[in-house]
């Protein structure tokens, strides 16, 4: 699509179609109350000096907020907290009280549970078009091992999930099988005993297969859930 015929929505869908880390960036107002937002517009930077930087729209509720912090955190969201980044990025009166959180050694909220955290120094602030780039100096920061949370497509995923059921895979061949719901109730097997919808996943990413046999039988795939760690 040429810059001249530029659609918006297009344009979202293109750039939705690079998978990102979900973070929530945090600060402190001037009263000292906690503020943050979810955004996923994160990068690395350098490590001599260690700087790394995160993407805020002007139009956040936090903008001046944030711009104006002389320290901030960005929190790498973890698998299991989806509910977190939706909670993040609604307009909710008091967006912490969901959230167990702790103050890191400048003050700024750091969650616990989530896959890392960095706490910066404000380096620069750099317009860039409906956004600002909030670059940092890392001063704190600690890994946790946990599992990310990643974002493409207007939909969240886990990176594990599909790992785990290529390596399964490859220790011989896979079934995989999806189960059934209807509004908001598990599809009833009856006295028909009917079968899940199932196919072989031989070769390939079991999951992928999987959502291209619903498809084929007209159902849509809304949320995916791993058995392979019980």
């Amino acid at each position: 699509m040429k810059a001249d015929v530029f659609n918006a929505r297009a344009l979202r869908e293109a750039f939705g179609a690079f998978p990102t880390a979900v973070t929530v960036i945090t600060a402190n107002d001037p009263a000292d109350r906690p503020v943050g937002s979810t955004a996923n517009s994160f990068a690395s930077v350098s490590l001599d000096p260690p700087l790394l930087l995160v993407c805020l729209a002007k139009t956040s509720r936090d903008y001046p907020t944030m711009t104006k912090a002389e320290h901030f955190a960005i929190n790498i969201l973890s698998e299991a907290q989806k509910n977190v980044s939706i909670n993040f990025a609604r307009p909710a009166e008091d967006r912490f009280a969901a959230v167990d959180w702790a103050r890191g050694p400048n003050g700024c909220p750091i969650f616990a549970q989530v896959a890392a955290w960095f706490e910066c120094s404000m380096h620069d602030v750099i317009e860039a078009g409906d956004h600002v780039m909030m670059v940092g100096r890392v001063t704190a920061f600690e890994s946790t091992g946990l599992n990310g949370l990643g974002y493409a497509r207007g939909g969240y995923f886990t990176p594990r999930v599909p790992a785990k059921a290529v390596s399964s895979a490859a220790g011989g061949e896979i079934c995989a099988a999806a189960v059934l719901e209807r509004h908001g109730s598990l599809f009833p097997l009856g006295d028909e005993n009917l079968p899940f919808p199932s196919c072989s996943a031989a070769g390939g990413d079991p999951a992928n297969t999987l959502a291209s046999h619903l498809e084929q039988l007209g159902l849509s795939v809304h949320d995916w859930f791993s058995l392979l760690d019980l």
